[in-house]
């Protein structure tokens, strides 16, 4: 594997638009496929399930149209160096995905990072006109990318050990609904087993964790994205949910329920780990089962799912997510968009669509394939889930496109929830509510300093802009109702 060792060179600012960055799992590689050539084009991705698709996708590419793709294969959490180091030295590839930037679309766009595709009139018949949103797959009505994923999904569902379930006398069928019943499952599970652990997470990674502790704040009652609220655009990451979630996390660890050594490990590892039996339950996103078919292909038949936990019973399960946005872009210096966009084509196929959903990495746009394909019933139990469970969001480059000028503005705070969950695992966060709070009361004020900046800049944008007073729980807010 040829993974990036390099020092960081220097931080990304600004804040991810909901829908752009997209993040799936994988593991680094060295290019797997194509040679140099003027009908050779270079793609970068992290969607590790993905990965004998791409290099059947691309091998038809070569034999059929003559064009021959370097297909490099990146390591999630380093994506984003690895990109900001490829265009520090003039390196960037054709196409790429862009979890790891963590600026909107239209700031990425006016830095020069994209360039519009360059599709056939067929191709772009292939697309489903619902799911293009100005600001996050078109600017000024031109297409980017599109989405080849569904927008309904979260990433903290409860996967976990079948065969450790059943000998603790627990019913798979039945799986842990709520905090209490998940730590009284973790805890007959863990005794039962003879040495596993009730629970792994990937503490070393601190943004899945945000990711993770997002998701599951939704489920406990928070009616927000990223810690921002729907209807009065504030930042309230220290509002009840967010506490709970974090105290309840903790709890697992006071009980001594959490397998120790997890605060140095990324999602790679600790799920590596977990398929070895030594620990029960992880929490993760729907591509668990397209790397546990890939990479752990043993674990394969002890793999079962259940739903993101909620604080109490009756408590339905709830998650938003902003509009869906483009998996992959083609980069804003290459001189080969033309025959990028081609290769980019062939994922507009019912082929592509196919081996997507045979793949279990994100759901695929197109659910409809999945019933003509073989994935684990745990994936599909899941997806199924999905439909009742998570609902489209607003989120305000799409309501006023020049809102990516004050995220572009914007400066990281420091620390951020993923590093306050780490600390509050690590002992260096003593009051979680408190930590939360100040998180909330500078990412405020560091909005309020960007917007006015922005502004001064000659955006036209408005305080307005981040409020939605027509947002309402549990149900999708569609792109009509932007302008309501």
């Amino acid at each position: 594997m040829n993974e990036l060792s390099r020092r960081r060179l220097f931080q990304l600012s600004g804040a991810a638009a909901a829908g752009a960055v997209l993040a799936g799992c994988s593991n680094g590689s060295a290019p797997s496929s194509g040679a140099g050539g003027a009908k050779s084009i270079k793609w970068w991705d992290h969607f590790n399930p993905l990965k004998k698709l791409q290099e059947e996708t691309f091998a038809a590419a070569q034999k059929e149209a003559g064009i021959a793709v370097q297909y490099t294969l990146h390591q999630t959490a380093k994506m984003g160096e690895a990109l900001q180091l490829a265009r520090q030295s003039d390196q960037l590839p054709d196409v790429h995905s862009n979890v790891g930037l963590k600026l909107p679309i239209p700031a990425l766009v006016a830095d020069g990072w994209y360039q519009p595709l360059q599709l056939s009139q067929e191709a772009q018949s292939k697309i489903d006109k619902s799911t293009l949103i100005e600001g996050v797959t078109t600017i000024d009505g031109k297409l980017f990318s599109f989405p080849i994923f569904n927008v309904r999904q979260y990433w903290a569902a409860t996967w976990f050990n079948k065969e450790l379930v059943e000998k603790a006398g627990l019913d798979p069928a039945n799986p842990p609904q709520t905090y209490d019943e998940f730590r009284a499952a973790a805890r007959k599970a863990q005794d039962a087993s003879g040495g596993a652990h009730g629970w792994i997470n990937n503490l070393g990674q601190p943004e899945r964790m945000a990711e993770q502790t997002n998701f599951l704040a939704n489920a406990a009652g928070f009616e927000g994205l990223n810690g921002q609220e729907f209807k009065t655009g504030d930042y309230a990451f220290h509002a009840d949910p967010f506490v709970h979630v974090i105290e309840f996390m903790l709890s697992l660890k006071t009980d001594g329920l959490l397998m120790p050594g997890t605060n140095n490990m990324n999602d790679k590892v600790a799920r590596a780990r977990w398929s070895t039996g030594a620990a029960v339950y992880y929490l993760d996103g729907p591509w668990c089962a397209g790397v546990i078919k890939q990479d752990l292909a043993k674990f394969a038949d002890k793999l079962d799912v259940g739903p993101m936990l909620v604080p109490d019973k009756g408590t339905p399960v709830t998650a938003y997510r902003g509009p869906q946005g483009g998996a992959f872009w083609v980069s804003g210096k290459s001189g080969k968009a033309d025959l990028a966009s081609k290769v980019l084509e062939r994922l507009l196929t019912p082929e592509y669509a196919k081996g997507l959903a045979e793949r279990m990495d994100q759901p695929p746009a197109d659910l409809s394939v999945l019933e003509t394909v073989d994935v684990h019933p745990a994936y599909k139990k899941l997806i199924d889930r999905f439909q009742k469970e998570c609902f489209v969001a607003p989120v305000p480059v799409a309501k006023n496109p020049e809102i990516s000028k004050v995220q572009k503005e914007t400066k990281d705070v420091k620390p951020s929830l993923g590093e306050i969950v780490q600390g509050a695992f690590s002992g260096d966060v003593t009051d979680v509510r408190k930590a939360l709070k100040t998180l909330s009361d500078k990412s405020n004020k560091e909005r309020d300093r960007a917007f006015a900046a922005a502004k001064a800049k000659g955006a036209k944008v408005e305080e307005n802009d981040y409020i939605f007073s027509n947002w309402k729980p549990r149900t999708d807010y569609t792109s009509t109702m932007y302008g309501g």
